[in-house]
Parts: C-alpha cells; structure tokens; sequence
C-alpha cells in the first residue's frame, strides 16, 4: 500500500464553511491535495484558488467535473442543491464528500446514494464532529457501562442568526433550524445509542413568518427500550453546543461545541447518593480530550476509504436514519 498517495480534491463552490474550516483542515490532511475550485464567477474561484494554493480555478461546476485529475469533491453548497450536484458530481465518477445535511428528505438521500452505487463513487455526509476523539471518548464510556443503562440523552445546538440575508433564513435554499441545526443533534443522538430508531416523534417548531422558516425547535424521541431523548435548536437564541447522557449510575455532560479543536473537557458524574431532596456525596472525573482539527481528520478518513477500502464513519445507514427522523420531526411539527 501506498502511503504516499494523496487524493486530488476539487471544491464545488467559494461558501463559507469551506472557506473557514473545511479547506483549511484538507491543507492540513496527510492524504488530500487541494486541486481544483469552482465557483459560478471565475474570479471569485481565482481569489479562492491563490487564497488556498489550489492548482485549478473554474467559472462554473461543470468545468471542474469535467476534470479529470479531480478524484474527489467536496460540495458545501445550499441543502437544496445537494441532489443536483451529488448526480452530477457521481455521473462524472467524482467520489462525494456534501455537506450535512446530505438531503432535504430521506428519499433525495436514497436517490443520491443510487447514484453514486450505479457509477462505483463513495459518497459521505461531512459531519466532521463525528470524527473527533471527543464524542467516540463519550461513547466508549457508554459501552463500557460508566452511566450504566442508559435512560434519558438531550442535545442542544444554538446560535444567534443577525444576518437576515444568510442562506439558512432561505426557503428555497433549505433554510430552517432543522436542517442547519438539528441535524447534529439527531446525528449525535443516534450515534450514542448505537444506530436505534425511536418508535415516537413529538416536535415543536417557531416559524419566522416572514422568511417562511423555522427558527427554534424541540424534538422529543421515544424509543422501544424506554429510552427518552431531546433535541432542541435554534437561530435566534444564545450560541451554545451541549449534550448530555443520563443513565441509572451517573450522567456524562458535555458542554462543548460541536466542532471544538484542541483541549476539549467533559464530566463523568456518578456515586451520589440522595438525602431527601439533596444529591450528596457526587463523584466527578473530568475527561480532558485533545481535539486535532475535525475537519482535517474528515478529510483523512474519506481518503482511507477512497484509498485503502475504508468503511465511511458516516455510513449510508446513518445517514439515511437521521434524514428519516427530520422527515418525521417536521411532520410532526406540522401537526
């Protein structure tokens, strides 16, 4: 094998995120190479290009498809151009790493995943969180049984949106708490409970009337062992990312954001004991993780699976899992 083999990436568009945190954590990756951008103006994909050293600027998506030197693309453009772009890039044999979340429904992600099994390309919802050390430390302290049984896990991630003109208050472009937020919070959710689905969907839902999207929203999950969960979102509340698992021995809280680098700490509680309405006597073990770049370690790992046959950590199944819960959380917030 290889190990100086590096994937060509090409980036589908100049956005934010793959401005900010995702280019520079592939500049970083031991197995990418930044190749290409495209940009729907050619001189924004020029500035892109010698911002980041990339070898190829194009004025339009197309031109950098058509590249045969790109192997990979990346794709952060607006949730309702995934389905589009996802095709495309598959039919030109690109192996796809699309921003979370992947689809605007379960069945836009059962087409894209088709797509790309029909052309042989691997295609990866970005969710770097779930690349770092942090939430595969808190999950292996659940499988080891630190909290025991697990009853109760919550999850939250906010923000406080002052640009009313940012993509996420767009209708059309999938805007909405739900897709930009909440789909961390199931992602998470499910991750630490092992891939079950919950057999009861409960949401609650503010609308912004004018923008026609939802800015907040509560989910509450039912599932068939009597595990109870929540999620709540929002882009007009203080910024914060936590979540926390409550079992019948103790409770790990993690008071984080989602993709926090470097020193990362959260909290193993256990061993109290009650005393009429006091929780007495608590033990409490600080866990201290160290958080190497998350998109970097995204990167490296969609490039062992393009390299090496490795398994995605964002499988099909779990994709597919968190595009079918948002599907029944806004139904559900509908009714």
């Amino acid at each position: 094998m290889d190990r100086s083999r590096t994937v060509r990436w090409g980036i589908l568009g100049c956005a934010q995120i793959a401005r900010v945190r995702t280019v520079p954590g592939l500049l970083k990756a031991a197995n990418g190479e930044l190749y290409a951008v495209a940009s729907r103006g050619l001189s924004k994909a020029e500035e892109f290009k010698e911002m980041f050293g990339a070898k190829a600027a194009y004025g339009s998506y197309e031109e950098l498809l058509a590249d045969d030197n790109v192997e990979a693309v990346y794709i952060p453009l607006p949730n309702s151009m995934h389905l589009q772009w996802v095709e495309r890039a598959a039919k030109a044999g690109k192996h796809i790493l699309c921003e979370k979340p992947l689809a605007l429904n379960e069945e836009q992600a059962r087409e894209m995943f088709a797509v790309c099994e029909e052309n042989h390309v691997l295609l990866m919802e970005a969710f770097a969180f779930r690349h770092a050390p942090l939430v595969q430390k808190v999950k292996e302290l659940i499988g080891e049984g630190a909290v025991g049984k697990v009853k109760y896990l919550e999850s939250h991630l906010t923000d406080l949106l002052t640009d009313m003109g940012n993509i996420r208050m767009n209708k059309e472009l999938g805007g909405g708490a739900f897709y930009d937020m909440a789909c961390y919070n199931i992602s998470t959710i499910s991750y630490l409970l092992d891939g079950k689905e919950p057999v009861n969907v409960k949401a609650f839902a503010e609308m912004d009337e004018e923008y026609g999207v939802d800015v907040s929203n509560t989910t509450l999950f039912k599932y068939e062992d009597g595990v109870q969960a929540v999620s709540y979102s929002s882009l007009n509340s203080y910024a914060r990312g936590y979540y926390a698992v409550v079992g019948e021995k103790g409770r790990i809280e993690v008071p984080c954001n989602f993709n926090c680098r470097n020193i990362c700490k959260f909290t193993l509680v256990t061993d109290g004991r009650v005393d009429n309405v006091e929780v007495l006597d608590e033990k409490k073990t600080e866990y201290t993780v160290m958080c190497p770049d998350n998109y970097m370690l995204e990167i490296e790992q969609f490039g062992r699976c393009i390299l090496d046959g490795e398994r995605p950590y964002v499988s099909r199944e779990e994709t597919l899992l968190n595009a079918r819960i948002l599907d029944r959380a806004f139904r559900a917030a509908e009714e």
